[in-house]
């Protein structure tokens, strides 16, 4: 029996870094996805640089982070978990995100205090040199 890839469960998921359109990652996990959804959502994490590569904490209040959101199938999720370290960089969290009036699932840094250089825009920029 031929394996149906349309039968896969689909998910959202919101990505602020490497994996947004036209960032290295992206070619390698995403391609040629378009995202459903791209701009800046209210959560309760904020944005820190290590140089390479964003990560996300806990915040006290909303911040806003720049996200590009898209529908992957388990498959997809499955491999970016390796990419992201699940569970020990990330973990996979679930948020509602009232822009696209759903649960979407969202890379955030568990268990550890801030490290790296806070992003206070949101918004995860590639290096002049990438």
């Amino acid at each position: 029996m031929s394996e149906n890839t349309s039968a896969e469960e689909k998910h959202l998921l919101a990505v602020y870094g490497t994996l947004k359109e036209n960032f290295p990652n992206y070619f390698y996990y995403l391609n040629p996805l378009v995202p459903i959804f791209r701009g800046a959502i209210q959560i309760p994490y904020e944005m820190y640089s290590n140089g390479g590569f964003p990560l996300l904490f806990s915040s006290e209040g909303l911040k806003k982070i720049y996200v590009e959101i898209f529908e992957v199938t388990d498959r997809i999720l499955q491999k970016i978990d390796r990419l992201e370290g699940v569970p020990h960089l990330y973990s996979r969290a679930t948020i509602w995100i009232d822009e696209v009036s759903a649960s979407v699932f969202l890379y955030v840094v568990a268990n550890r205090e801030p490290t790296g250089e806070l992003i206070e825009d949101g918004i995860f920029r590639r290096k002049e040199n990438d």
